[in-house]
């Protein structure tokens, strides 16, 4: 009487593929690259710093607070470039041209 149970499928809905842990990997590293360039650029900018340790420390919190806010808008757009371009020259079964193969 009983029929069983029913395992649980959990494949992607129709049209969309598993992630690739090495897509989100690249998709974080990018991230990670992009955020640190942003408080690099800031802190060359001398964002909110002084010549004191008391203003320099105002400063770094500053940079901080502007480059989080610059990531949850989206950041720069370079996270995005670095994925495509780091993705179209590791994707299984091309060539990379720089390495003449």
């Amino acid at each position: 009487m009983s029929s069983g149970i029913t395992p649980v499928v959990t494949s992607p809905p129709v049209g969309q593929t598993a992630p690739d842990p090495r897509a989100e990997k690249l998709r974080h590293a990018a991230g990670e690259f992009e955020s640190l360039l942003v408080k690099q650029m800031l802190k060359a900018a001398k964002i909110g710093g002084g010549d004191d340790e008391k203003a320099s420390g105002y400063g770094d919190m500053a940079v901080d607070a502007l480059a989080s806010a610059i990531e949850r808008g989206g950041g720069m757009g370079l996270a995005q470039r670095i994925e495509q371009a780091i993705a179209h020259g590791v994707a299984p079964g091309t060539s990379n041209p720089h390495k003449g193969g």
